[in-house]
């Protein structure tokens, strides 16, 4: 599916929640903005990094009339351990088989044996960047889809269900490596659309 682009009706969804149930993108609409952030989740070090700033911001989204929605490819059930071992600030939702993912627009893509071993020793001799949540070894389950090249992204939608900000690393396939937005630019994009 194309890419969600700004000005676009938001694709509707429901996923399991790490903190029990079913949240949807609809759940929303008509009463508050949703920073909706396309993530590996708990098991990714730089996610948790990410994750540890969105949460420092999280009073501010509210104050802003914002929700923060956390899609990750994480299985219900490991979300559930995460959800019992770590304060989790806001919804953490599964998109195990990457469904939401790809609706969205955001590719996943392949390769071969070599680039996941080159990719493994890489992650492995890496430093874990500082976050709130503290260090700890994923689950070997886990593994696979932390090497998986995926697109990250962070998208706003407003009351109404329109995408009002997009920005990740599919934002970024010709311009240069990929970024995520930090918190204070997240903030100041959910003011401009609500």
């Amino acid at each position: 599916m194309a890419l969600a682009k700004v000005g676009d009706q938001a694709r509707s969804f429901r996923l399991p929640s790490a903190q029990g149930g079913e949240i949807g993108l609809d759940d929303y609409r008509g009463r508050q903005a949703v920073v909706l952030w396309f993530t590996k989740g708990m098991a990714c070090p730089f996610c948790r990094m990410q994750m540890s700033q969105i949460a420092r911001a999280y009073p501010r989204i509210k104050e802003r009339g914002g929700e923060v929605l956390e899609v990750t490819n994480t299985t219900p059930a490991r979300a559930q351990f995460y959800a019992r071992q770590f304060t989790l600030p806001f919804p953490y939702l599964c998109d195990p088989d990457y469904r939401v993912r790809r609706d969205w627009g955001l590719e996943q893509r392949s390769h071969g044996p070599a680039y996941y071993v080159k990719t493994f020793i890489a992650g492995s001799k890496m430093e874990p960047p500082p976050n709130d949540f503290g260090t700890f070894k994923p689950a070997l389950g886990e593994i696979p889809k932390l090497l998986t090249d995926e697109d990250m992204g962070v998208f706003i939608v407003d009351r109404g269900g329109v995408i009002r900000y997009a920005l990740g690393a599919a934002y970024f396939r010709e311009a240069g490596p990929p970024a995520i937005p930090g918190a204070d630019e997240i903030v100041r994009e959910l003011e401009r659309c609500t």
